[in-house]
């Protein structure tokens, strides 16, 4: 690890984020009742935009029900499961911090999509993933946080199955 991955990682740690979501989404009811994606907008979409920018984001994509969608720097997840219960398809997030990861993971719960979705602790830099797995990669301000774009994208082009497609951020 280098002193600036370690450096962008601690940037990104949250202390306690999850017992704070817990808290928060008090106000919509008992632990047990789900919660819808668009009900989180406010608290799980991470980036200029937030809920509008994803759904404009995934058109863009042309997302489909039958494609894997991998979400690289997948915060808490938001995206991933808006565009999991918009357009029904299987997504993976990977973000470099642990509790936002742990975080998406007990929000996915709340939704109920579980299933649906996966989160895994990773580096953009170094994805935890077979050749050629995913359909579409998604970035939403997270090449701003890398130096070393060429590795990211020659990651990304190795996940992706040919004729797969990257779409990022216009602010990647």
């Amino acid at each position: 690890m280098t002193d600036e991955f370690d450096d962008v990682r601690d940037h990104y740690r949250a202390t306690g984020l999850t017992e704070r979501l817990t808290t928060a989404l008090a106000a919509f009811g008992p632990k047990d009742q789900r919660l819808t994606p668009e009900q989180l907008g406010a608290l799980d979409q991470f980036h200029t935009r937030g809920l509008a920018a994803t759904a404009e984001l995934a058109r863009l994509a042309g997302i489909t029900a039958d494609m894997s969608v991998l979400d690289v720097g997948s915060g808490v997840g938001g995206p991933a499961r808006f565009l999991a219960a918009t357009y029904g398809c299987r997504l993976t997030g990977v973000d470099l911090s642990e509790p936002f990861v742990d975080a998406a993971r007990y929000l996915s719960e709340r939704t109920g999509q579980s299933g649906q979705v996966s989160f895994q602790t990773a580096s953009a830099l170094e994805l935890p993933f077979d050749h050629g797995g995913f359909d579409i990669v998604l970035l939403q301000h997270v090449a701003m946080n890398i130096a070393d774009r060429g590795r990211l994208y020659r990651e990304i082009r190795r996940v992706l199955k040919s004729g797969g497609r990257l779409r990022p951020s216009t602010s990647c």
